[in-house]
């Protein structure tokens, strides 16, 4: 018989009690919380492309040499954009420490792929620190880790949370030479497609043939410049029309006006927000200009300046960095049926700078056809030179308006 003193028993109750607690604490533990203690994180793969650079990636995270998420889809929303075709695994996985890729490229044909290492140690702090929304102030958890794939068998990977996106490592897969998956048929239909009018005047064609490849943006990055997007009309009884304005950057990312696009009046002074931003310049902006009745609707498709930077740079270091790329349509003359015209300037509280004109092609209501070319490029505008080894372009049919 096991004979226990009034000090012993006291501690052993309170080991006990302490047994006890601790089971009960346990029990209480969320899934999440104890999945974090295992440093596992509620999360999904996704891929991404650059816009008008599209490719059809397979992506597949693993830990320890052990699959944890993939994804596969065809890819070019814009790069860091997230695609669809997520595939499983446990809600709440591991953090990769590696990650496989493999796609075709839709730009040079070729197929790419490669296995690498990835930062867990900087991820997982990531995971576990989370973000701040910046619209609402409310904390996030990183959810998706993308895996953007673009010509020349560039690769960033990025971890999403909401709208931020942190791009965690980039590297190059290796080049596994010209794509010919399927039978001699198939590749036949294949290189048909490739020569037909429908696919040379692709729109896709079409943006490649004015911006060029840019393969060492993606190795680089592309630079942020502290700036905003705007809007303004000549006649002001039409700042309330419905209006649309996207960037389209050199990488093949999109930008857009942080929060509601401003109207900017046309003339007079304006107030300004305070900018502190970082975006990216986009090298061509798409404008959508439609009425309440939808009789008045424009469309724009605005090339910009080769030396965009340059003049956003010069423009900031004489009146400051406060700095808004406004896009303004001129008051709608009577006799032009099929188009308008417009004007592109930078903007700061001292001073505003033209850069370009351009012209807003009309849709036609009862056709429901656009009459003349949505394009309109810069004077003196340098179309891009081919890298020799690269696939090269045909030259799309296509029209524009420039400015002389």
């Amino acid at each position: 018989m096991l004979i226990i003193g009034k000090s012993n028993k006291e501690k052993f109750m309170r080991i006990v009690n302490f047994i006890l607690l601790l089971g009960l604490f346990i029990s209480c533990q969320s899934p999440k919380d104890k999945a974090r203690e295992e440093e596992k994180f509620r999360w999904n793969a996704g891929i991404s492309a650059p816009k008008f650079y599209p490719s059809a990636p397979f992506v597949e995270f693993l830990y320890q040499g052990k699959s944890v998420a993939g994804a596969s889809t065809g890819a070019g929303n814009g790069w860091g954009i997230t695609s669809g075709g997520f595939t499983g695994g446990d809600v709440f996985k591991p953090v990769p420490d590696s990650v496989f890729v493999r796609w075709k490229c839709g730009v040079d044909h070729l197929l790419y792929k490669g296995g690498f290492r990835l930062p867990r140690k900087k991820m997982l702090l990531l995971f576990n620190k989370g973000t701040k929304d910046p619209y609402t102030g409310q904390n996030e958890e990183y959810s998706t880790l993308v895996a953007g794939t673009a010509p020349g068998g560039n690769v960033t990977i990025w971890m999403k949370s909401g709208s931020i996106i942190t791009e965690i490592i980039r590297f190059k897969a290796k080049n596994k030479g010209v794509y010919n998956e399927g039978s001699k048929e198939q590749q036949k239909i294949m290189d048909e497609l490739y020569k037909s009018k429908e696919f040379i005047n692709s729109e896709t064609n079409v943006y490649q043939y004015f911006h060029g490849i840019p393969y060492k943006i993606w190795e680089t990055g592309e630079k942020e410049y502290n700036y905003d997007i705007g809007f303004s009309t000549e006649e002001i009884d039409k700042q309330n029309i419905g209006m649309a304005i996207t960037g389209y950057t050199k990488e093949g990312s999109l930008v857009y006006s942080t929060g509601d696009l401003q109207y900017i009046p046309w003339y007079g002074d304006y107030k300004f927000q305070d900018i502190n931003l970082n975006k990216k310049l986009p090298v061509e902006l798409f404008l959508q200009w439609i009425s309440h009745d939808q009789q008045d609707w424009y469309q724009a498709k605005i090339v910009l300046p080769n030396n965009l930077d340059k003049k956003l740079l010069a423009f900031q270091k004489q009146y400051g960095n406060q700095t808004l790329l406004v896009v303004g349509m001129d008051k709608v003359k009577s006799d032009n049926v099929n188009s308008s015209f417009g004007r592109v300037w930078f903007q700061s509280p001292k001073n505003k700078t033209e850069i370009m004109r351009f012209r807003a092609a009309k849709l036609n209501t009862k056709t429901r056809e656009f009459l003349v070319s949505q394009y309109s490029i810069p004077k003196d505008f340098i179309f891009p030179k081919w890298e020799k080894g690269k696939e090269p372009l045909n030259t799309p049919d296509v029209d524009y308006w420039q400015e002389q």
